[in-house]
């Protein structure tokens, strides 16, 4: 799924959520603004993860060199 955001008028808000609302959920949802934040760090970090910046770990192996 794609993610748009939009800046919408207060005079025609209430009629774009209803033009959405026919939409089934499976096609289009509404999303906070904290949740578009946070879809964009995973997606920067799955990208830094790729590109081999940020290499992943397993707890148990730190947990074991730690202590």
């Amino acid at each position: 799924m794609q993610t748009v955001t939009l800046e919408i008028q207060e005079s025609v808000s209430e009629n774009f959520l209803w033009l959405l609302s026919h939409f089934q959920s499976h096609e289009v949802s509404i999303i906070s603004q904290s949740r578009i934040e946070f879809l964009n760090r995973l997606y920067a970090s799955q990208k830094d993860m790729q590109e081999g910046k940020v290499i992943p770990f397993d707890l148990e192996t730190l947990i074991k060199k730690v202590g």
